[in-house]
């Protein structure tokens, strides 16, 4: 097998398509004798990933078998599901310095990641260029640093049975069988992190947690979660992201019934997502489109770093259905998470952010992705997080004179003028409302009040005064409310 191993990496390094890189006859030669080393080749080809090595057999992976994160390769060494449709093993994360120990989809070009080590002992989540995870009889599998520390283990139950062997399924399940082989100790399935695919299903108490961002796989602060057979979208406090510490929920399946209450959430083989209860019917499908085959399209849905829920297809081979070649979206919940500040899911006195953070306005854009922009006068806390916190360019107003209040009130209203954003609300935070009042009457009260940040207009002639920091900011070219937020003059000092 060791023979048929070597072999197989020496045709590959002969079909490298830079012709620089392929060896010549001689040294062919010497490496089919065993007289010169044959070191692991790059990927020959730029939609499939060289790696199962020779032990990895229709998707079953024995004890003592291991992968090594390379820098020398994008795609590091992996273990391939029988199909070559789904590959386990390190991912370069780019733009960070590190990897991901992950399994994806290996027969398209992007390589969509549907499962990854989570909870990695790293500041980043990610694990440096040498790491190495192992499969174990005692422990599962075991993630390392190039030093030996721990750094990742799969959880396994306490039972005096071993892992006899790895199997990565068609439907991209890891499993961890049991020395019968028909009892999984463990399985990625089991412990999905932001990803769903079809034949997998949500028990009561189960959950997805979303990335931080895009690029980074630490916990974010969004679940989806199946509890007390209600299945719900809810944000946590972003600063502690303790699971019990929950802001509030913005999406509900309403199926909590004390008498038949929701036992799972199903995705089934086909792309239908649905409501399983107790008595074993289904009463609710989170969306009633059809799916497209799955015998011509790849499904999966995910749970978004931004908060969105959404299922997507992908052609298993190019031009399907006159198809893009690339993830097309099925349906999204929320269709719209910015406006989601304005249902019945949220009420003007709820904690944190939806979207978009403290200062920042959330806009609706491409696939009901929702994108972020600081208002004029603002700009980002953190430059890399266009989702975070926007923080004021200028000196705020505060409250400090004491005497001839009138007097400094006059004196502000020469200091301060207002940024204006049209079809801009912010919904919550208002501590006084005045009615009647016109645009310029609207912000004449914010000038001469030193509490007030801004004030909202609406076309009700409604005038809501607002402190900083603004939250739920939105933008709609369908929006009825303007925003004029109070800053300092350029060239100003209060």
């Amino acid at each position: 097998m060791e023979m048929v191993g070597r072999y197989v990496k020496i045709g590959i390094w002969c079909i490298q398509e830079e012709p620089r890189m392929r060896p010549n006859m001689r040294h062919v030669t010497q490496m089919l004798d065993g007289v010169a080393q044959v070191h692991d080749p790059p990927n020959p080809f730029p939609y499939s990933t060289f790696s199962s090595g020779p032990n990895i057999i229709s998707g079953s992976v024995p004890v003592g078998e291991s992968l090594t994160a390379s820098e020398s390769q994008q795609f590091s060494s992996s273990w391939l599901s029988p199909s070559g449709d789904f590959a386990f093993g390190f991912r370069k994360i780019q733009p960070n310095d590190g990897f991901t120990l992950s399994i994806w989809f290996d027969k398209i070009p992007d390589k969509t990641i549907v499962w990854y080590a989570q909870t990695v002992n790293t500041t980043t989540g990610l694990v440096p260029d040498g790491s190495k995870v192992t499969l174990t009889a005692d422990r599962g599998l075991v993630l390392t640093d190039p030093g030996g520390q721990q750094l990742w283990s799969s959880s396994l139950p306490q039972t005096r049975s071993s892992v006899s062997r790895g199997l990565i399924t068609d439907a991209g399940n890891l499993r961890l069988l049991s020395e019968d082989s028909d009892v999984a100790l463990w399985s990625s399935f089991a412990n999905p992190t932001d990803t769903l695919l079809p034949t997998q299903s949500i028990e009561v108490r189960g959950n997805l947690s979303s990335r931080l961002k895009e690029t980074s796989f630490q916990k974010g602060r969004f679940r989806l979660r199946f509890d007390d057979g209600d299945l719900q979208l809810l944000t946590l406090n972003s600063e502690t992201l303790a699971e019990t510490d929950v802001y509030f929920s913005y999406y509900s399946s309403n199926t909590k019934d004390p008498h038949n209450p929701g036992n799972r959430l199903v995705f089934n083989e086909t792309g239908y997502m649905y409501v399983v209860m107790r008595d074993n019917t289904t009463r609710f499908y989170v969306n009633n489109k059809d799916p497209v085959p799955s015998k011509d399209f790849y499904h999966r849905a995910v749970l978004h770093f931004d908060g969105v829920f959404a299922q997507y297809y992908h052609p298993k081979r190019q031009g399907v259905n006159n198809s893009d070649n690339g993830w097309s979206l099925a349906w999204s919940e929320p269709e719209n998470i910015c406006a989601k500040t304005f249902g019945p899911y949220l009420d003007a006195n709820e904690l944190g952010n939806l979207a978009c953070g403290f200062n920042n306005i959330c806009i609706l854009g491409y696939n009901h992705r929702p994108r972020c922009e600081c208002p004029e006068r603002f700009l980002l806390v953190d430059p890399s997080d266009e989702y975070g916190d926007c923080k004021p360019d200028f000196e705020m107003q505060t409250c400090e004179r004491e005497s001839d209040q009138t007097a400094a009130a006059d004196q502000d209203a020469n200091l301060y003028e207002f940024v204006t954003l049209r079809m801009t609300n912010w919904p919550s935070g208002d501590y006084k409302r005045y009615s009647n009042y016109d645009e310029e009457r609207c912000k004449a009260t914010c000038l001469k009040d030193c509490f007030c940040g801004a004030v909202v207009l609406g076309r009700d002639r409604l005038c809501w005064k607002k402190k900083f920091p603004l939250s739920y900011g939105i933008r709609d070219t369908n929006g009825d409310s303007d925003t004029f937020i109070k800053v300092l003059k350029l060239g100003s000092r209060s």
